[in-house]
């Protein structure tokens, strides 16, 4: 029996079973017992009223048996006279059977005391068993015994109708205790039905249901509190909904690589960044072992970092061990970074402090070697001294140009750089750089083209610091370019931009340098370039200056066949 209602209307039918059967059972014996009181005082009234009359008013037997027949009892009632010492001897009626005298009510009589009993079966002269009340009592002088008796089916009929009384009741009573404790049942176990199925749909995630509450007893008490808890429980969710979104967007949207396995090594979350990062494929079928092994990890739970190069990028990753409620490793963390960026610029970091160095160191060593020649007596030669001071003074220039260029760089970085924007005429500036380098490749024989853009090109810039890019560049195609070649500077105008390009015929830059060029101390040809005086850093700063103004420089090149600069300007707005 599984359900509450049916149990319920069995425990209210089983309880007034119970009562009805108990008080029923009760009530017949009460009123068995009272009926059979009833009869035995009516028996002993008889008894009594024969004593009197008609034993009390014979003489002799004869007269004893005449009154008695005509003295009239009630249907089903008899009375007799017997010899109290000739038991078998009945004096009035004289129909009596002897075994009569076997009854325990006529012993106990003849004991002295009046006895009774309530069931004497016996058999009249049809030869049917009946079930007689029997009563007997001395008469006052003890000659005679008075013997009465009742037909005792008259009772039990009584007691029959009774109890079919009581039964029928009792149906009657099972039957509205049924549709009663149906109702009772359907009011308590509706709401219970109700509070079920919203649970299930709450396990299955359905919050938004809300059960009206019927009543304030305990019932409505607890359906008001499950749609409170129902409503709580939609809020924390949605709540917690919201905080994986955030964290799931977070994760996906990041840069690193976020890896996190269970303690039995199943991948239990991996963003789109670790994938990319660690190029194994499908992160969901590749073991653990497998790209801690792929990371440089060792065996054990413990917090470790390791960075490692691969391919062309350097990846930097931590492994950190996570734990459950009970302090127990639960898993592992990894986070993936690539750190090519960071590591190539602590690498050019390294290389511009060593380039500094040797740039510093060498001027210094040629400066320090003559100074101690002319202390040891070269200043006595008036021809040697006025060379080496000559020397000294070049690699002196050559020191402050360099420190001049290496403060240009730091302002430029800091971004410390005040730019005197103004609207300048490109063309008009093109012409002033190249008359600037005109000096230097006409001794060389080399000419210098210049093709503007028909009516003037106009941007928003530093004159000076596009000069110095211009100035910058120009000198370099002249020293680099060969005796008697042609530098060309054309202007192209484009929807939005205006396009310069420089052309040498120069030595050109290999495939491998040309992404270099722009590196702070970066020579193609190091010796070459320093003989010529470069600093190796004009190129660094022009394309510093061209960010800072919001454009672009790039360069293609050839090797012996030249190179082209690309100068990118923003035409006005």
């Amino acid at each position: 029996m599984t359900s509450i209602k049916l149990k319920l209307i069995f425990m209210y039918i089983a309880l007034v079973s119970i009562v009805m059967i108990v008080s029923g059972t009760f009530m017949l014996l009460q009123f068995k017992n009272n009926e059979i009181n009833k009869t035995r005082t009516q028996l002993k009234e008889y008894a009594d009223t024969i004593n009197g009359e008609v034993v009390g008013a014979a003489t002799t037997a004869d007269d004893m048996r005449k009154t008695l027949e005509i003295w009239r009892l009630p249907q089903g009632t008899q009375g007799f006279i017997l010899d109290a010492f000739r038991q078998n001897q009945t004096l009035a009626p004289e129909e009596f059977l002897e075994f009569q005298f076997s009854d325990s009510s006529i012993i106990k009589a003849l004991g002295g005391a009046p006895g009774f009993n309530s069931s004497k079966k016996d058999v009249d002269f049809n030869n049917t068993v009946k079930e007689w009340i029997t009563y007997a009592t001395l008469t006052t002088d003890g000659k005679y015994l008075i013997y009465m008796r009742m037909d005792a089916n008259t009772m039990n009929r009584n007691l029959g109708q009774t109890t079919v009384t009581i039964l029928i009741t009792l149906l009657i009573a099972l039957a509205l205790t049924g549709v009663l404790g149906l109702l009772l049942a359907g009011t308590l176990t509706k709401p219970i039905i109700s509070l079920t199925r919203m649970a299930k749909e709450m396990a299955e995630g359905k919050l938004d249901q809300e059960i009206p509450v019927a009543s304030s007893d305990e019932i409505g008490q607890l359906t008001d509190t499950i749609n409170y808890m129902a409503s709580e429980l939609s809020n924390t969710i949605s709540t917690l909904a919201g905080e994986k979104n955030k964290m799931e967007a977070v994760l996906n949207n990041m840069t690193d690589g976020v890896l996190a396995y269970d303690i039995n090594d199943n991948l239990i979350h991996a963003n789109g960044a670790s994938e990319d990062l660690l190029n194994l494929g499908t992160l969901n079928v590749i073991p653990a072992r497998t790209v801690m092994n792929h990371l440089g990890f060792s065996e054990g739970g413990t917090q470790q970092e390791m960075t490692i190069p691969t391919g062309d990028r350097f990846i930097a990753s931590s492994l950190t061990p996570y734990k459950d409620l009970n302090g127990e490793t639960a898993g592992i963390v990894v986070v993936i970074r690539d750190v090519t960026k960071m590591t190539k610029l602590d690498n050019m970091r390294k290389e511009f402090v060593a380039n500094v160095s040797h740039e510093l160191r060498t001027p210094l060593t040629t400066v320090k070697t003559y100074t101690e020649t002319l202390l040891d007596g070269a200043l006595e030669d008036h021809d040697v001294s006025r060379d080496f001071l000559k020397v000294i003074d070049s690699e002196a220039e050559r020191m402050s140009l360099l420190v001049q260029d290496l403060l240009e760089l730091s302002r430029l970085d800091n971004r410390q750089l005040q730019l005197q924007l103004e609207i300048i005429d490109l063309n008009g500036l093109v012409t002033r750089s190249i008359r600037q380098n005109s000096i230097l490749a006409e001794k060389k024989g080399q000419k210098i083209i210049f093709v503007p853009v028909e009516g003037g090109c106009f941007i928003e810039a530093d004159a000076g610091r596009v000069n110095q890019v211009l100035t910058n560049i120009l000198s370099n195609s002249v020293k680099y370019s060969p005796e008697g070649s042609c530098i060309e500077v054309i202007i192209e105008e484009d929807q939005n931009f205006y396009r310069m390009y420089i052309k040498d015929n120069g030595i050109g830059i290999p495939p491998d340098d040309l992404r270099r060029v722009f590196e702070r101390f970066y020579r193609v040809d190091k010796a070459r370039s320093r003989a010529m005086g470069g600093t190796g850093l004009g190129l660094a700063i022009a394309k510093e200056i061209m960010e800072a103004h919001g454009f672009r420089i790039t360069a293609n090149s050839e090797l012996n066949k030249g190179t082209t600069m690309i100068l990118r300007f923003d035409k006005l707005r």
